[in-house]
């Protein structure tokens, strides 16, 4: 027999078998990979109405053809006309459903929602695939970006903080929430075409050190110089996270942001509640001024001290930045980049950027695309040491 098979012959016979296996489907990837996202997760309803898009929805298998809302009744979700039961699970299908009611924004969602009642309020998980959940992520989080190249460095960002911070929430029973505590994401009512092709060319990439993926920490406008995490979050030493120099001197990639330089005048009075508020002093002491005791690498406060009666109170500029933002609005601070000017009755903060200036600069992204720079310089720039590499 083996005279009848010469190495040409077991050539071809080898390639006539192997060539159907390459019309074989590829295994599951990263990008069909499915997440668990908490909706709301900020408003907590108590209530909420589902109302159909265009096509088809089903709730416990049910066409839903009109507007319907669902309620939380102990650990029951009560919808009008039928029995209550523990979970109603809703096929958004690819059109989606609208959800509002309330305080909640009305926004619109695809894929597969399940809802179940935990202290009289709901607890709304939407799980879809991770490429269709980045899209409306890049979408919220570099919405005001213009150039292809931002956004692609955004989408491998997202990428790598999702796939890194998949069990961040999963003794609740899902991977992430909806709002920057882990990433914004608010439906499918407004995805940007650049956003979805800026997820579909980087399909699979993701930011990597030493084989690992990284926190890719990224913000709106670092102002100059982004900040290293040791002097924004106690979480130690990250040799990605350091603090990098945001363009030429007097130059930097991000002043083409809007309200680069930012100026808030507030009066001791507002300052004062505020801080008894959250119990940086006692309800009997007034605060006389403010100082910066201590600022990192970038100049960004670090400390923040407060004259107060016959006392000096210190308190972190991370919790200082928080704390008047979620009660006097973000623009009041915008960062902790800022300098203090102290008048008679008030307070002057004059500062620069937006965020807490760890990791990528987005606006910084967009200054070096308009410079010629593609995505992955990007990345490598705000992020130094590391590569671009594959899930």
């Amino acid at each position: 027999m083996g005279k009848f098979f010469t190495p040409s012959l077991i050539l071809c016979l080898c390639l006539y078998l192997y060539l159907p296996l390459l019309l074989i489907p590829a295994p599951l990837c990263a990008r069909e990979r499915p997440v668990r996202i908490l909706l709301y997760s900020v408003y907590k309803p108590a209530s909420i109405t589902f109302e159909p898009a265009k096509g088809n929805a089903f709730i416990n298998d049910i066409l839903l053809k009109a507007p319907t809302t669902i309620e939380a009744g102990n650990s029951l979700v009560k919808i009008k006309g039928r029995p209550p039961r523990k979970l109603a699970r809703i096929n958004a299908g690819s059109k989606g459903v609208w959800l509002y009611g309330g305080a909640n924004p009305r926004r619109l969602y695809t894929g597969l929602i399940e809802i179940t009642a935990e202290k009289n309020t709901l607890k709304i998980i939407n799980t879809l695939s991770l490429d269709r959940y980045l899209a409306s992520v890049v979408s919220a989080e570099a919405g005001n970006l213009s150039l292809a190249e931002a956004y692609k460095a955004q989408a491998v960002a997202a990428r790598t903080y999702t796939i890194k911070n998949m069990r961040n929430h999963a003794g609740a029973g899902y991977n992430l929430c909806d709002s920057t505590h882990c990433q914004l994401f608010t439906g499918f009512a407004a995805i940007k075409p650049k956003a979805q092709a800026a997820a579909d060319f980087t399909r699979n990439e993701v930011v990597t050190c030493k084989g690992k993926l990284i926190s890719t920490f990224y913000h709106a406008v670092c102002g100059g110089r982004t900040e290293a995490i040791g002097f924004v979050w106690p979480s130690g030493h990250k040799p990605y996270l350091v603090s990098v120099k945001d363009g030429p001197e007097g130059k930097p990639y991000c002043a083409i942001a809007p309200a680069f330089n930012w100026k808030t005048r507030m009066s001791l009075k507002t300052l004062n509640r505020i801080a008894k508020a959250l119990k940086w002093i006692k309800p009997e002491e007034e605060i006389r001024k403010m100082t910066v005791s201590e600022r990192g690498i970038s100049k960004r406060a670090v400390t923040i001290e407060f004259a107060a009666a016959d006392r000096k109170v210190r308190v972190p500029a991370t919790d200082f930045y928080h704390g008047i933002g979620r009660r006097a609005g973000w623009n009041a601070v915008r960062s902790t980049l800022f300098d203090v000017y102290s008048g008679k009755d008030y307070i002057i903060l004059e500062g620069k950027g937006s965020g807490h200036g760890v990791g990528m600069c987005q606006w910084g992204a967009e200054g070096m695309a308009r410079k010629g720079f593609n995505y992955r310089d990007i990345l490598l720039h705000y992020y130094p040491g590391t590569r671009i590499t594959y899930d």
